[in-house]
């Protein structure tokens, strides 16, 4: 194999190595938020442990089963406290689902069923609640519906910022095997024109994923 051909090779590799060390990351977050959570759980302290249950949820990576795990307790305390009329902890528990579950969403919302009984749990339990001013002269169940309506006209995708990840994810990786085939001539010594051409550009390219990412 060339030189040039081991160069690509290996700036492969760190690619790799990259995307592997964010999974890691993510999946990583994700187990340590849940154990906090089924610690305080354990305790007692379901409230608290609401929040560390949906920052889990939200550390989503594909076959992870952390986020589950984080979403179907969840579930489970909002059903009880919504046995309990305890309104105020159900709701947290529900829209904790919806939160996590969305914030996680890219050119896809992963846990959809989650998400949907969320939204049901709670348009439902919005609709027993005293009615704003507005809503007076509206029956609970014409409410319930309206607000079922709002929250899931907002459940789809985000495509913009997924596009933009996905671009700036295939930019950076394309510029940096550019950058080993192209930034070195035969006699293995860097051309600096095309290696500043294509350093700029993984750069571009990772700028758009992070900021991709971000507005997800």
């Amino acid at each position: 194999m060339s030189r040039r051909g081991e160069t690509a090779l290996r700036v492969a590799g760190v690619a790799l190595v990259v995307l592997l060390a964010l999974a890691v990351r993510v999946i990583g977050s994700a187990r340590t938020e849940l154990a906090e959570a089924q610690e305080l759980d354990g305790r007692g302290e379901t409230a608290r442990a609401v929040a560390h249950y949906r920052r889990a949820a939200r550390w989503y990576a594909p076959f992870s089963p952390y986020p589950e795990q984080a979403l179907a307790r969840l579930a489970e305390i909002g059903s009880e406290a919504e046995a309990d009329a305890d309104t105020e902890l159900a709701l947290s528990a529900w829209r904790s689902i919806r939160a996590a579950t969305l914030g996680a969403r890219s050119f896809y919302v992963p846990h959809q069923a989650r998400l949907h009984e969320a939204d049901r749990h709670i348009a439902a339990l919005m609709a027993s609640l005293p009615p704003p001013p507005i809503d007076v002269r509206r029956t609970p169940e014409e409410r319930e519906a309206a607000d079922l309506a709002l929250l899931e006209a907002d459940s789809g995708p985000t495509p913009l910022p997924s596009l933009v990840a996905l671009v700036g994810l295939g930019t950076w990786i394309a510029a940096a095997f550019l950058f080993a085939t192209r930034a070195f001539g035969d006699d293995d010594k860097m051309i600096p024109r095309e290696a500043r051409r294509w350093a700029g550009v993984f750069a571009l390219g990772l700028g758009l994923f992070a900021l991709g990412l971000w507005l997800a």
